[in-house]
């Protein structure tokens, strides 16, 4: 990434290790993908941008060309008030991590077993 595209990463340490790691152009996606809709690559492409605040928002996610026929935004209007959501806005990462765990293990519980 260039200089302008690690600019929001504040953490130095962070920020130095992405500067250590050697530059690649990366590989076009289409090249991995050549049977792939050439719609889906342009999304996919705007979504995997390495800035955050360079990527294709939600809702212009939702809007691309590729996703027409499966978002209707008529059926999805903005809330008119905040949500509360049942979360502890102090919660630890320990606790974050835990519960994603366990979310995970809902759907797979064949990851707690060793052999997995």
């Amino acid at each position: 990434p260039t200089e302008s595209d690690i600019r929001f990463i504040d953490n130095p340490k962070a920020r130095r290790f992405i500067k250590s790691l050697p530059f690649s152009r990366g590989t076009h996606l289409s090249n991995l993908y050549p049977q792939a809709n050439p719609l889906a690559i342009d999304l996919l492409q705007r979504m995997l941008v390495f800035d955050p605040t360079k990527r294709i928002s939600v809702t212009d996610a939702l809007l691309h060309p590729y996703m027409a026929g499966l978002f209707d935004p008529g059926s999805n209007p903005p809330a008119h008030v905040p949500i509360s959501l049942d979360i502890d806005e102090n919660m630890e990462e320990r606790m974050i991590r835990e519960m994603m765990w366990n979310e995970m293990l809902y759907y797979h519980p064949e990851a707690e077993t060793p052999n997995a």
